[in-house]
Formats: C-alpha cells, sequence, structure tokens
C-alpha cells in the first residue's frame, strides 16, 4: 500500500500555512457535484497544482485525517495513491486497482477483484494499443477479438468500481507525485483513470506540479505537442494551491525550535531567514531543511550570547548565507571555497548570485559580503580580524582566513539534503 508522509499530521495542530479553508472549499465543491448545478452523470477529477517541496503531502496528510474525524463525511470512502512509489512497475493499472483494494473486503470487494484480474488480463493479451492490436492479429473474426475483450472487460470493470461507492457518500482517491514519475508511468496513468475509471461518484484529486507534467508529455508525444491542452481533458477543474507566508512559517519553526530563543528574537533574526529564502526562490521544503540545519548549527555552538545584539545578527546571517549556497548551489560554493581566489564572474555562476547583491534588507550583511568579495575572505595575514569583525571567533578558534573559518564552522552540514 501507498504510505502517507506524515501520516499524523492534522489541521488543528500542523497547519502552519492555513490551508484548511482552501480544503474545505473544494470539498464543498465535491459535496455539491451532481446537484442543481453539475449533471449527476459528469464524473469529477480534480487538479491541484503546486511546484515541488511546497507541501502537498503534507495537506493530503491534513486533508484525509479531516476527513476521518469529521461527522460529516463519515459516507465518504478515502484512498491515497502515491503513483511516484509505484514508478517501478511497467503496468499502471495494477498498482492503482491494488490500491482501491483497501477499503474494505466485503462481497462488493471481491467482484471488484475480479473484475479487475480479468482487466488486466484482457489489456495483457490484447493491448490497449491499437496498432499492436492490428499487428499481433490475424485476419476474420479474430481480428479484433482482444479490441473485444478490453471493451468487454472495462464495462464490468467499471460497474465493480461504481458498487464500491458508499451509498450517499463519495469515493476518494487523491494521487500524488504524479509528476515525479517516468513519464511512461504518468501518461499511462492519466489515460487509465480517463478512459476505464471515469465513473461518477468516484472523484480522482491530483496532486502535482503541472509544469513539470507537461514535460513529462512532451517526453512522449514531442516537444511541440501542446501539453497543456492534452492535460485539460483529464481534469473537469484545477486549483493553484494557495503558497504559505515564507515569514510566518520560519517564525513558528525557528522560535518554537530553540529554547532560550529571546536573542533571536531581539535581533528578528527570523525575518532575516524569510528574506534570503525569498530571494533564493527556495521550495518549502528547502526553506524547512535549511531552517532545522541552522537550528542544530545554533544549538551546537551555542552562539547566542553575543553582547552585541546588532553584531549578532550579521554574523549569523553570514553562516545562514553560505549554508544556503553550499546546500543549493554545491558548485558555487566549491568555486567560492577554492583558495585560488574569491571572485563569481564568468562561467562559475550567473549574475544574479553574485554576493555583492542585496538580499535582504539588512545593510551590514551587505557590507560583509564585499568585504568578502575584495579578496579578503582567504587573507590569511589579516584572517583573524575579519572573523573577530564579522564572524564568531569562538566557532573556529584556529581559523587563519574567514574562508577557513567559514568552511570549517558548516563542514557537518551536506551540499544535499
Amino acid at each position: 500500500m501507498s504510505k502517507l508522509q506524515n501520516s499524523h499530521m492534522t489541521f488543528e495542530r500542523d497547519d502552519a500555512f492555513n490551508r484548511r479553508p482552501f480544503v474545505e472549499s473544494i470539498m464543498k465543491l465535491i459535496g455539491e457535484w451532481g446537484g442543481e448545478v453539475f449533471s449527476e452523470s459528469d464524473p469529477l477529477s480534480v487538479s491541484i497544482d503546486s511546484p515541488w517541496g511546497t507541501g502537498k503531502s503534507s495537506m493530503l496528510s491534513m486533508w484525509t485525517n479531516f476527513l476521518a474525524e469529521s461527522p460529516k463525511y463519515t459516507r465518504y470512502k478515502v484512498v491515497y495513491y502515491n503513483a511516484w512509489q509505484n514508478n517501478y512497475f511497467n503496468d499502471a493499472f495494477r498498482p492503482l486497482t491494488y490500491e482501491l483494494q483497501g477499503i474494505d473486503d466485503g462481497a462488493q470487494m471481491e467482484t471488484f477483484r475480479k473484475c479487475s484480474i480479468e482487466m488486466a488480463q484482457a489489456m495483457e493479451e490484447g493491448d490497449s494499443s491499437i496498432l499492436r492490436l492490428m499487428s499481433n492479429s490475424s485476419s476474420g473474426a479474430g481480428y479484433f477479438e482482444g479490441f473485444r475483450k478490453i471493451n468487454q472487460a472495462s464495462a464490468a470493470f467499471a460497474k465493480a468500481l461504481e458498487k464500491l461507492i458508499p451509498a450517499n457518500g463519495k469515493l476518494l482517491v487523491f494521487v500524488d507525485e504524479l509528476d515525479r514519475c517516468r513519464p511512461e508511468f504518468a501518461v499511462a496513468t492519466l489515460e487509465l483513470i480517463r478512459h476505464y475509471m471515469s465513473v461518477p461518484g468516484v472523484v480522482f484529486i491530483f496532486t502535482s506540479d503541472l509544469t513539470q507534467l507537461t514535460h513529462l508529455i512532451r517526453n512522449i508525444y514531442g516537444y511541440d505537442t501542446d501539453a497543456w491542452g492534452y492535460l485539460r481533458r483529464f481534469f473537469t477543474i484545477s486549483f493553484r494551491m494557495p503558497m504559505p507566508e515564507i515569514g510566518k512559517y520560519v517564525d513558528n519553526l525557528l522560535y518554537s525550535s530553540i529554547n532560550n530563543s529571546d536573542a533571536l528574537k531581539e535581533v528578528k533574526f527570523s525575518k532575516v531567514m524569510a528574506d534570503m529564502y525569498s530571494y533564493f526562490n527556495l521550495p518549502i521544503r528547502d526553506v524547512e531543511k535549511l531552517t532545522t540545519n541552522f537550528i542544530i548549527f545554533y544549538s551546537m555552538n551555542k552562539v547566542g550570547r553575543d553582547p552585541e545584539k546588532p553584531r549578532l545578527l550579521v554574523r549569523l546571517a553570514a553562516y545562514l548565507y553560505f549554508m544556503i549556497v553550499k546546500y543549493k548551489f554545491p558548485a558555487v560554493y566549491a568555486g567560492i571555497m577554492d583558495k585560488g581566489g574569491y571572485f563569481l564572474e564568468g562561467d562559475l555562476v550567473e549574475a544574479k548570485y553574485k554576493l555583492e547583491r542585496k538580499y535582504c534588507s539588512q545593510g551590514e550583511v551587505k557590507e560583509l559580503l564585499r568585504t568578502m568579495q575584495g579578496a579578503r575572505f582567504w587573507d590569511e595575514n589579516e584572517g583573524s580580524r575579519y572573523i573577530a569583525e564579522y564572524l564568531i571567533p569562538e566557532i573556529v578558534p584556529d581559523a587563519q582566513s574567514m574562508g577557513q573559518h567559514m568552511s570549517k564552522a558548516i563542514e557537518l552540514f551536506a551540499e544535499v539534503g
């Protein structure tokens, strides 16, 4: 069975991005589908579009627990299917139908299992490709035999699937991480749902990065394919998942994880973090990882006792900055730490990543980066003076230059998360 990450999460406890209203709006649409506005014969498929790392799977965890705990949805059955966890299969049909068998184990399910097997056998024998059917068939009555078997099996399969819908309720199937799959598997999953599982009362909810899905589609059908038009065939309606407020998220994550974080609050360090993350346009998953790294760094080195509070802000911002560069742009970081010189011109990095750029509102941090840009980063003659002015000497007391100090201070943290 597909495993839902962070399956314990709830809106009441973990909804840092306030996505419950978004989910409730979609559930209202699902509940009213087939009423006065929409035809009861129209199947419903919903797409929720959001880039990788923005918390889609976490939202699904809270969503499924919300449905399980709400009396309003006791007549709903819920299935979670992680397409990427089944990406190694050549066949997209069997892993999804296997997931559907986890709903219950009654007589209706036994019929569904039987029809699923017959459907799989018909697809394997005749294949759903007309070209292959024609090339593998002889003349006469057997010419369309495979095609006929698929039609019969698919009709029986659809009826069996319809029987799994609870009375006066819905069957919700969450399809997650389709955008991370192999192109062939992703497209096959979309096609089989569209052609064989579009049953009124069964609601498919896809959470994917649609832009990434268009790349997968073009990989199959060619670069000139109207990939967005192709996708529109599969989704009745598409939503864009609301983006979180980075500032509030970082504020909550940082201050709730560090004991005695008064020093950080006093210099409003969460704002500096949020500004840096926004400058680098980091997804939520990277924000969480980097903030966790910083919390570990801060706690291990006990750096929150600097009597000069404004200077503490500049110093901590420097460490965070290089953590981000090392984590997100390892080639750039390696170039910076090359003793051959601290210069980011040419092919090493695009202009927007030059360190003299103002990436947050702190003027002193910008001045620090300009000082480093001026070839003082690896200056062993004046290194101790610059470390004392811009960094925290107690962290790496034996460092001879700012570059040595920084590389040793954050060597614990890997280039990839």
